[in-house]
């Protein structure tokens, strides 16, 4: 038994023997080893994919130091990442104008009161009378020579100078969408003809010019083809402010529509 055993302890001391000599050569073990075929998984041996990582998606280089399947993943990762932040931004984008455009449609244009709030009414829209036997055209705001006159649309300025007709100093501003404000009896023009204007521009000073028989405002809004008078007041307090009501059947009869 002996003789059988002690061959055998031989044998495995040189085995033993053999591979110190391997190692103390520096052969590579198998913790250093890599493979040289593709890599299951993103990442490899290189810089892990998140956020802030500059991609250039149309190389077919390596990103992250392995070439296969790494690379394919890695790629396909960069390119969802993308994609979802583009649709992410053009979501958000289309939401925001959504809804400036709602909100433009719910405000309406703009508008402006065309006085000092508060500024007493002496005359209103319809009424007839000796001074307005068709009916008064507009409003008449009762006031101080001098008091602010201002527009109560965008627009641009069509008329701005003396009228013979009885409007005295008159200005009068039309705004693209066909609505027609005007300002009469002014006591001083503070625009120019072509002039651009927006809602709550000083367009001039209440005065007592044309046929009038005190300091006053005469404030009409004119609308359609015909420039027919509506109500002014429409313009502040209807349903849709900015934008002016139909003109009353009486104005249609009596001014054209």
């Amino acid at each position: 038994m002996r003789r059988l055993v002690a061959p055998l302890l031989v044998g495995l001391a040189l085995v033993v023997a053999q591979g110190a000599i391997v190692l103390a050569a520096g052969a590579p073990s198998l913790a250093d080893s890599r493979p040289s075929g593709p890599v299951a998984g993103a990442g490899g041996a290189g810089p892990a994919l998140g956020p802030g990582a500059t991609v250039d998606l149309a190389t077919a280089g390596r990103l992250d130091g392995s070439d296969g399947i790494a690379h394919l993943a890695s790629v396909t990762a960069a390119r969802s990442h993308t994609a979802q932040s583009q649709s992410q931004t053009q979501t958000s984008t289309s939401t925001d104008t959504s809804t400036t455009e709602r909100k433009a449609e719910r405000e309406g244009p703009a508008y402006s009161y065309p006085v000092t709030w508060g500024t007493p009414i002496s005359g209103d829209f319809g009424e007839v009378s000796a001074s307005w036997p068709r009916g008064h055209a507009g409003l008449d705001f009762n006031g101080e020579t001098g008091d602010p006159v201002y527009a109560a649309t965008d627009g641009r300025v069509q008329y701005a100078e003396f009228n013979y007709g009885g409007y005295g100093n008159l200005v009068m501003i039309m705004r693209p969408d066909g609505t027609q404000t005007r300002y009469a009896h002014l006591d001083k023009i503070k625009v120019s003809k072509g002039e651009r204007v927006s809602a709550g521009d000083l367009v001039g000073t209440m005065g007592n010019t044309g046929n009038s028989s005190g300091s006053h405002l005469h404030f009409e809004v004119r609308v359609g083809d015909a420039l027919t008078p509506t109500n002014p007041a429409g313009l502040w307090t209807g349903s849709r402010p900015g934008i002016p009501a139909k003109p009353p059947a009486w104005a249609c009869r009596n001014f054209g529509c």
